[in-house]
């Protein structure tokens, strides 16, 4: 018969967790500041000039917002105030995790995915086991999977920078030093555009996580990310006598 055999691991460490949370907080603020901004100025235009009546890519208009509306929903100068604060926040928060972590071998072992893994017929039993929302067991979920280490990768390497440096390029203060950015993504207008589609493509990162917590188990996935200690349920076949 199958038992089931619990054993604790320490899976994340103390600075992972604190830089974790912080994260988290700082996300969120930057999500609700950063909508009550854009309820401010609902469209989004390509290239250097956008402004009201101009032809636009995107118009809240057309989901049955009016713009009237949408100003009185939104709080422009609330939000660039703590969008500012929490961006910093943010970032300095990320330079502190790489910093702290980045000397670190078993980072790279963690966070790195191997030959092994990156094989198609791993990477194929990997999709299928998400598909069909099953959690790891055993040794496989005291560490993160090769999905997870791949979009994880992608979220610290590609997206919190593009976020950063779109984020610089609206910020009339930071680009009369760099005026390079504004053409590096062909005007300020297109940078708040790729900014507001990298935003959701965080927001999609963060649904498929919580979803992929709740399968896993919130409630250990949380005890981890609290206090470090994680169980891990392994199964061994034991003949009955």
């Amino acid at each position: 018969m199958l038992e089931a055999n619990k054993n604790w691991i320490h899976r994340h460490t103390t600075n992972a967790r604190i830089c974790h949370w912080i994260m988290v907080i700082s996300f969120f603020y930057l999500l609700y500041s950063g909508i009550m901004i854009f309820l401010h100025f609902p469209e989004l235009y390509w290239g250097k000039v956008g402004f009201q009546d101009y032809p636009a890519i995107f118009k809240l208009e057309d989901w049955g917002i009016s713009w009237e509306r949408a100003e009185e929903l939104g709080d422009r100068r609330w939000g660039r105030n703590y969008h500012y604060t929490f961006a910093w926040v943010f970032v300095l928060n990320g330079l502190i995790y790489l910093i702290w972590n980045g000397w670190q071998k078993k980072f790279y072992s963690k966070m790195l995915p191997t030959r092994q893994e990156l094989s198609i017929p791993h990477l194929k039993s990997e999709v299928k086991r998400h598909a069909k929302f099953r959690a790891a067991k055993g040794s496989a979920a005291a560490k993160y999977n090769v999905l997870q280490k791949l979009t994880y990768l992608i979220v610290l390497f590609v997206l919190f920078p593009f976020m950063i440096i779109s984020g610089f390029a609206q910020m009339p203060a930071f680009t009369a030093i760099s005026p390079e950015l504004i053409d590096l993504f062909g005007g300020r207008q297109t940078a708040r555009t790729l900014h507001v589609v990298c935003s959701l493509l965080l927001v999609l990162f963060v649904v498929v996580h919580l979803v992929q917590m709740v399968v896993a188990g919130a409630l250990n996935q949380l005890r981890g990310m609290i206090i470090g200690k994680y169980k891990i349920t392994q199964e061994s076949n034991e003949v009955a006598q």
